[in-house]
């Protein structure tokens, strides 16, 4: 019997994640409405703004490259409220049910500074707000519910380790006009 074993790939990715928090309460809802299926853990609860292709090998020069971009983003703080439930053909997730401006101007800000900086998006990639809670078949269908809202004053940069269920948080920048950032 062959044995294989699965080669890591890197994706990165700026994102929006809501508080610990809210990602414990969006995790309770997930859990009365996913009916056994396997949510998303509490700490990689997020909202992608921008995602690139994945890569074979550790990407230092794309971070590099990233943590550039990122930088030189200055945009303002917002309050984001995921109040929509949309179930797909093999997700659900929750999304506005309003166009948010400034949720709008960030992620093509984002995007503008990554293809600046000779960053490609994932091919096929386009940006649709939402935040996924589970994977599953079932029947697509939206609902309105009460919904979750946080102020959105951070955003960051993320290596999702493809396959390992493992985020790294590379960096995160203030949402304050100044483009000020940290690294974590």
């Amino acid at each position: 019997m062959e044995i294989r074993s699965v080669q890591t790939r890197f994706r990165l990715f700026f994102a929006l994640k809501p508080s610990p928090l809210i990602a414990r309460q969006t995790d309770h809802y997930a859990k009365t409405i996913a009916g056994g299926a396997q949510r998303i853990a509490v700490d990689h609860q997020h909202v992608t703004l921008v995602v690139t292709c994945d890569y074979d090998d550790y990407p230092y020069a794309v971070i590099k490259a990233l943590l550039r971009a990122g930088t030189g983003v200055m945009a303002e703080p917002f309050d984001l409220r995921l109040d929509k439930l949309s179930i797909g053909n093999s997700s659900a997730a929750l999304r506005p049910s309003h166009r948010v401006p400034l949720l709008y101007a960030l992620q093509r800000q984002i995007a503008a500074k990554m293809r600046g900086a000779g960053v490609a998006t994932h091919p096929g990639w386009s940006f649709s707000p939402h935040q996924t809670l589970f994977y599953r078949k079932g029947r697509p269908d939206q609902q309105r519910v009460d919904g979750f809202c946080w102020h959105v004053d951070q955003f960051m940069l993320v290596c999702s380790h493809v396959g390992r269920t493992h985020h790294e948080t590379l960096a995160t920048w203030s949402l304050s006009g100044s483009g000020q950032y940290s690294l974590f």
